[in-house]
């Protein structure tokens, strides 16, 4: 009996140990980068599962996508905020994400909140490596609704397709003027000192946690 007691003792004294460690670490074994990969890939199947979803030969055929969950709110003056990710696709697969933000600001009779999840799909190399450098804005628009709203739209020409979803009460909403921004210090504590958005897009660092079943899940498996 004494001799289990001191087994029980020293498994618990070990796990006490184990859990001090975590803590004087900052248990940072979780990538910053999940939560925007997160909300990237709640985006994109919220938006395939609506009734306007990205066709599969769209994204068979895409160099690259960026998937944006957003939250916008405002009485006269409107104002949208969120994150996600951009991934590229390479001859290899889907490159690691990099995370990005979004910042807007609307005008207008704007009543109430409302989440959209922003799906962009780009056929063009050019296009997306200016979306990279230097932001997009385009228009788009949604109309929300006392539950929910799809819509498409072509956004920057014909070389992206934005693709929504919006649900929520947000009277005469309009998705135009967008930012987009780098998550510059995100992407730094994800792969390191030193690692530009064109390294990490081009494939010279490993996938973080979460990104493989993204990129799963946009060659529709799992």
């Amino acid at each position: 009996m004494a001799h289990i007691f001191h087994r029980i003792i020293r498994s618990w004294t070990l796990f006490l140990c184990a859990a001090s460690c975590c803590v004087s670490v900052g248990c940072q074994s979780t990538s910053p980068m999940l939560e925007y990969i997160t909300d990237g890939q709640q985006t994109f199947l919220a938006v395939q599962t609506t009734g306007k979803p990205v066709p599969a030969e769209e994204l068979k055929s895409a160099v690259a996508i960026a998937s944006l969950r957003c939250f916008q709110a405002g009485v006269v003056l409107g104002w949208m905020g969120g994150n996600g990710v951009a991934m590229k696709r390479l001859p290899s697969g889907w490159s690691p994400p990099i995370a990005i933000g979004v910042v807007k600001g609307d005008f207008g009779p704007l009543i109430g909140a409302q989440h959209v999840d922003i799906v962009m799909v780009f056929n063009d190399p050019a296009t997306f490596d200016k979306f990279v450098e230097s932001g997009s804005y385009f228009y788009a628009g949604a109309q929300g609704t006392a539950a929910a709203t799809t819509g498409t739209t072509q956004a920057s020409g014909p070389t992206v397709k934005t693709y929504i979803s919006a649900g929520g009460v947000y009277a005469g909403a309009s998705i135009g003027g967008m930012g987009i921004l780098i998550k510059d210090a995100v992407n730094t504590k994800t792969y390191g000192e030193g690692a530009t958005v064109p390294d990490i897009l081009n494939g010279k660092y490993q996938m973080p946690p979460g990104g493989m079943e993204f990129a799963n899940k946009l060659e529709g498996k799992g």
